[in-house]
């Protein structure tokens, strides 16, 4: 059962009922949207919903040793000669000290395990820092001695452990814009009916060229990399990974940014932590993190009010803004003037957005220490627009975090968070795109990708690329999605997936054999030897897009950057 499961069926009821007309009736003539997701909140408590969700769902899972022993059981199979699975073996012993109670030998025993993969993984330094946690959490006496051996022959090899890669450092090609130093100054915000905001350039662009460094606002890290990635920085740090001491399902890559978690999110996420990870989307994930964001720049609910009532903070995007001196509360405005198409939603939409909020809401606030900082019901009212004003603008303007795109991989492996970017939720779509998004981290790095001439728009892809999706797919899923009908290049021409794609003999081919392998490979040297290549080529030969050469060499530019940038996962790498 997830949110969309109770909407669909809290529709069928009211329908069996025939009570859905007056239902919409009532709905519709509710101004306010925190009484549009009150009176749905009634409705779902009159009809036994919550109170079924509540019997159903688990809000958060307790540490068990008993589970514990059971995942380090199965790390410690799939870690045997017979399998050698150490990403495995990892994964399930993260999930082993996470279930693990506290100042148990369980714990102590999970981070030894890992040591021993990571001994023969020969990585030596991450292997000394876990035993290290070890031994922090009172390894017991009747084992040291396969720690104490582990720990000197790590030491003598220590010097054998190759260093990892450091990422390329990427600069602004261009003068920083004076009032976003984040992005070059030739970029423009523009305005038209037709488009809403976008971005256009002011003088001539070249493939490869660097327009903008833009760190999220906040960020949330999707549920399947929980036992990969530190829930605070989203860094791929799950050799050394420690667990919340409340919860079994967040991990954090040191003590900061446990503390960091603790003091803010996950003080309020963390005691139905399983609950939002089983009835919610990433969608409405990084709604609710951006609406906690918000709420932790601010002494009080009533400061965040005034701010966010005041004229000067409203209906503001990232150019109307001088971060060059922006306070922490001043750089939420761009994020909290983000357009929500709510004029343009059935009451259909709102109806279901609303039952999603009012889950959501419902329960963050009477299971968490929530309810204490939100007060009385202006506080709880208010919070309640606010969220329902995210899960309004999240699904068109947030960014899924990525990494590389590999071979035999899911789409959750590549993408492993959600972003709020304030410039970036600028950038209109194309299923042709002529900009591409490289993430260090969290932090998103704007490239070039097909020459752009000045007074022409920046196009960013927001997931339907015409290589990979038919028209028919991409008109579907954008219009669903994000509320348009797409009238981009690639759909007004109709141009081909990439496997109907012709050849044209007027264009060589950029790459071979070599380039696949080393490029496949995570070739370091060769991408920073070869990028300069591509982004030539794909500027000379931008004339005959689109054509196989070209689309060929676009995925080459792709992977080169992602491994210049070390946005590979590390399975991948090793």
């Amino acid at each position: 059962m997830d949110v969309y499961d109770v909407s669909d069926d809290l529709v069928k009821k009211l329908n069996d009922w025939k009570l859905i007309g007056i239902i919409s009736g009532k709905f519709r003539e509710l101004k306010e949207n925190y009484s549009k997701v009150n009176f749905v909140e009634h409705a779902l408590i009159d009809f036994k919903y919550m109170e079924k969700i509540y019997l159903n769902v688990v809000m958060r899972e307790d540490k068990s040793n008993k589970r514990s022993v059971e995942f380090r059981m199965l790390g410690n199979e799939q870690f045997s000669l017979k399998n050698r699975k150490y990403f495995q073996a990892l994964e399930l012993y993260n999930k082993s000290i996470c279930f693990a109670e506290p100042n148990s030998e369980h714990l102590s025993i999970g981070y030894a395990n890992r040591s021993a993969v990571l001994f023969e993984w020969k990585r030596y330094r991450e292997c000394l820092a876990n035993i290290e946690l070890a031994r922090k959490a009172n390894y017991p006496a009747r084992l040291s001695h396969k720690l104490d051996k582990r720990e000197r022959d790590c030491q003598q090899l220590l010097d054998q452990q190759q260093p990892d890669v450091q990422p390329y450092e990427f600069k602004l090609g261009f003068e920083p814009h004076p009032q976003l130093p984040y992005v070059a100054d030739c970029l423009e915000l523009r305005e038209s009916p037709d488009e809403g905001r976008f971005i256009v350039t002011k003088q001539d662009l070249v493939v490869g060229d660097l327009v903008a460094i833009e760190q999220p606002f906040c960020s949330t890290l999707l549920p399947p990399m929980r036992y990969i990635r530190c829930a605070t920085c989203k860094m791929e740090n799950y050799l050394t990974l420690i667990p919340c001491d409340s919860c079994c399902s967040v991990m954090f890559c040191s003590e900061e940014c446990k503390t960091k978690a603790m003091t803010t999110f996950h003080r309020y996420e963390c005691p139905i932590i399983d609950f939002l990870h089983r009835m919610f989307n990433k969608i409405h994930g990084i709604a609710l993190r951006t609406t906690l964001a918000a709420l932790e720049l601010h002494s009080s609910i009533e400061d965040l009010m005034s701010y966010c009532d005041k004229p000067e903070n409203q209906d503001k995007c990232a150019f109307d803004l001088d971060y060059g001196q922006l306070t922490p509360q001043e750089s939420y405005r761009a994020i909290h003037g983000l357009v929500t198409n709510q004029h343009l939603r059935s009451v259909s939409d709102l109806f279901q957005r609303s039952v999603v909020c009012a889950v959501l809401k419902h329960f963050i606030i009477e299971y968490t220490p929530l309810k204490e900082y939100l007060g009385g019901e202006d506080g709880r009212n208010f919070f309640t627009d606010l969220l329902f004003r995210h899960l309004q603008t999240s699904p068109s303007n947030m960014h899924g975090i990525d990494l590389v795109e590999q071979v035999n991989e899911t789409k959750d492996d590549q993408t492993h968070s959600s972003g709020a970017y304030a410039f970036l939720s600028l950038l209109n779509h194309s299923c042709a795109p002529n900009t591409l998004r490289i993430y260090e981290g969290t932090k998103a790095y704007l490239f070039v990708l097909r020459p752009i001439k000045a007074g022409d728009v920046l196009y960013d892809n927001y997931g339907a690329h015409f290589a990979i999706f038919s028209k028919k797919e991409r008109q579907e899923t954008l219009s669903m999605q994000y509320r348009f009908n797409c009238k981009c290049e690639a759909c007004e021409l109709d141009y081909p997936t990439f496997v109907r794609m012709p050849r044209k003999a007027t264009v060589p081919s950029v790459n071979d054999d070599r380039d696949m392998k080393s490029l496949g490979a995570y070739n370091y040297d060769f991408a920073a030897s070869n990028y300069r290549k591509y982004c030539d080529f794909l500027t000379q030969y931008a004339a005959a897009y689109p054509c196989e050469q070209i689309s060929t060499a676009e995925e080459c530019l792709k992977m080169a950057l992602h491994i210049m940038m070390d946005a590979v996962p590390l399975k991948a790498k090793m």
